[in-house]
């Protein structure tokens, strides 16, 4: 629930340039020296472990390594569309950045394939 100043549960007062309200999935803590480009809301992030490879490697199993990938919304300041990042740990790997939308579509899509078939 957003608070009447703006701010996560225990986050310092609102900033002066915080002029809306933070988004219910806000934890970000916003502070008055902050960057302007530092100025968004984020999301908790959600780290999830997978297996990966290179498309450009023959065979493609060959470059399987174990990863974990980061996911968490955001929203920059005074924008009115969110995004879904789904980013490498270490951020030198994959990073797709999605709209919301565009994220819903990519998941209907992941699960549909994998229900497809009868393969575990």
């Amino acid at each position: 629930m957003t608070r009447s100043d703006h701010q996560p549960p225990g986050a310092d007062p609102a900033p002066s340039w915080l002029g809306e309200p933070c988004p219910r999935w806000c934890v970000r803590e916003h502070h008055e020296d902050d960057h302007p480009e530092d100025r968004y809301h984020q999301g908790e992030a959600s780290y999830l472990p997978v297996v990966a490879g290179r498309t450009d490697t023959i065979p493609m199993t060959s470059s399987l390594t174990a990863d974990e990938l980061v996911v968490r919304r955001g929203r920059h300041l005074g924008e009115t569309v969110d995004w879904l990042a789904i980013e490498s740990d270490d951020l030198r790997g994959l990073r797709l950045l999605l709209t919301v939308e565009s994220a819903r579509t990519l998941a209907a899509g992941l699960a549909y394939r994998l229900g497809a078939d009868d393969s575990p």
